[in-house]
């Protein structure tokens, strides 16, 4: 009899350890799995963080909603609202709205058309620094930056899609400005790159390289 019962103890012992074995196994290949995945998606979390298009898209978004350019499309509006007194629209408060409006309309559209034919080029949007030294040289660099492009070997070319852009966002006003020309917005764009120039020779001369 007790024969018996150690037997019956010895199998279940046996059992047991067999199942603990089996559980022991699955568990360790579960968490080889799940550390597998664990680097897999970290790698991949990772390759998304440094693929060039995401580099173009923050390039984007601050060209387009950015300090700067909010800066520049409140002080804009200000200034055409006091000095563009033959616009149809009013002097008021209103009258700025939808100056601020109508600038964001061509900011949005000139934004998109640069950065997505650079894209299409592979034209660099990013503004380059000048280690130079001397004040012409700063304002040479600053000049170069404005109408010229980086390829992807580095080399430099004539900036289609920053002209592109500019002559898309001061048209494109045409359609809701309607006391404007064709001829308005070729001086608009003439004098936009002024601006650019301007303030790309001030970024230089002061030291703010960076965007």
């Amino acid at each position: 009899m007790a024969d018996a019962r150690s037997g019956s103890v010895r199998c279940w012992a046996t059992r047991c350890c067999m199942v603990a074995t089996a559980l022991a196994a699955l568990v360790g290949r579960a968490s080889a799995q799940t550390s597998s995945a664990a680097d897999t998606t970290s790698r991949q979390l990772q390759s998304i963080r440094v693929k060039p298009e995401n580099v173009r898209l923050n390039n984007y978004l601050h060209d387009l909603v950015g300090p700067h350019a909010i800066i520049g499309l409140v002080g804009g509006s200000l200034l055409d609202q006091v000095f563009q007194k033959d616009r149809s629209w009013d002097d008021g408060s209103h009258g700025l709205a939808r100056q601020i409006a109508s600038r964001a309309g061509q900011q949005a559209v000139q934004v998109s058309v640069y950065h997505g034919l650079a894209a299409l080029m592979h034209r660099s949007t990013d503004y380059e620094p000048c280690d130079c030294r001397g004040f012409g040289a700063h304002v040479e660099h600053a000049l170069l930056e404005t109408f010229t492009d980086r390829r992807d070997d580095g080399s430099r070319a004539l900036s289609i899609p920053r002209i592109a852009g500019a002559y898309a966002g001061n048209f494109a006003t045409l359609a809701w400005e309607h006391d404007r020309s064709a001829s308005d917005a070729v001086l608009g764009t003439t004098m936009s790159f002024g601006f650019t120039a301007l303030f790309n020779i001030a970024r230089e001369l002061s030291g703010l390289g960076v965007k």
